[in-house]
């Protein structure tokens, strides 16, 4: 393999290298040029074009490529190598990067009414483990009810939702690309309409919509009835990602919140994709000004993972009281917690 210098591969060279281990087909067709690209134009070291980048990193790039105060900034480099030279395991040892990430997170992200933090890498992770919090509050809700058997074990979904493809996430995620989900074992979990916003809302619309919600929430209060108890969570993305672009109206969200939480369910605000200040605020729900249970977060955080509120309280030993009820090796990776925190 000739090389380019002692760190680089010739750019005529990646695909065939990579594809002698890996599926290369549907990757884009370019070889990124991790140094000369800057902001939104993307250079491709193949052929020396530069490109207008629509796409984000699956919208998972706040800044962009290589931007000044980033990479500009000595200390922060500094701070940033001296990170990715040991992959620490977050979850075991105390840093003062975490710590100060933290700190940082905790002042332009997180809001007061979810104060319980947990990291991990990747954002369908921070998924499952936002129902495994779902989960172990149910049950234990339910054994205080009497029961003497684990029960609420269910998740209540929107169509059209895209959640991961994980393990638990396999059963939530529908979009239309069947080939995601398609062949794997899926739970049979109830799944509700989503009485989307077709732009421009006028009057015709709104009672389209209206329709819609009702539709929705009769379907939601019928699994709630015949799955009596079983029902952990409500769990959806406030605009819907991959499933079209999805709007929903704030007034149909608090419905449904309430509809949960008369039956003893919590709501998930899936926020990995529509959080970070692409709506003017940090987080979508705060704009929609509906409060969830639980919210988990990824992309653009760097970091991935979920906040909590005080609403877990009502049991006693929930996860955020229980050590290793949710953990991972890493817990999230501490190059992008230096990241974030710049």
């Amino acid at each position: 393999m000739e090389a380019v210098s002692p760190n680089s591969v010739h750019p005529q060279q990646v695909k065939e290298l990579l594809s002698e281990h890996i599926l290369t087909k549907g990757m884009m067709p370019m070889v990124l040029d991790m140094e000369a690209s800057q902001g939104v134009r993307l250079r491709d070291k193949k052929s020396g074009r530069t490109l207008i980048d629509l796409f984000g990193f699956y919208a998972s790039n706040p800044l962009g490529m290589n931007h000044p105060k980033m990479s500009g900034h000595e200390p922060f480099m500094e701070r940033l190598m001296d990170a990715a030279l040991n992959k620490v395991t977050n979850s075991d040892v105390m840093t003062g990067h975490m710590a100060r990430f933290v700190d940082t997170f905790d002042r332009v992200g997180i809001p007061d009414d979810l104060p319980y933090t947990f990291f991990i890498s990747g954002g369908a992770l921070a998924v499952e483990n936002a129902l495994k919090t779902a989960f172990d509050w149910k049950v234990r809700k339910n054994h205080a009810k009497g029961y003497r058997r684990d029960v609420g074990h269910q998740v209540l979904h929107l169509d059209q939702a895209f959640h991961g493809r994980t393990g638990y996430t396999m059963s939530l995620t529908n979009t239309a690309d069947s080939r995601k989900t398609m062949y794997f074992p899926k739970f049979d979990w109830p799944r509700i309409t989503n009485p989307k916003v077709h732009f421009p809302l006028d009057d015709a619309e709104a009672d389209r919509v209206a329709a819609e919600e009702e539709t929705a929430l009769a379907q939601a209060k019928r699994y709630f009835h015949e799955r009596e108890d079983q029902i952990a969570a409500v769990i959806l993305e406030p605009i819907q990602g991959e499933g079209g672009d999805n709007h929903f109206r704030p007034s149909f969200l608090k419905r449904l919140k309430n509809l949960a939480h008369e039956n003893d369910a919590l709501l998930v605000f899936d926020e990995v994709q529509s959080g970070v200040g692409i709506t003017g605020e940090f987080w979508a729900h705060q704009a929609l000004g509906v409060r969830p249970d639980i919210l988990a977060f990824g992309k653009k955080t760097q970091v991935c993972g979920i906040l909590a509120g005080r609403k877990l309280d009502e049991v006693d030993g929930h996860v955020f009281e229980t050590p290793s009820r949710i953990n991972s090796t890493w817990g999230g990776n501490i190059v992008d917690m230096v990241r974030f925190d710049r």
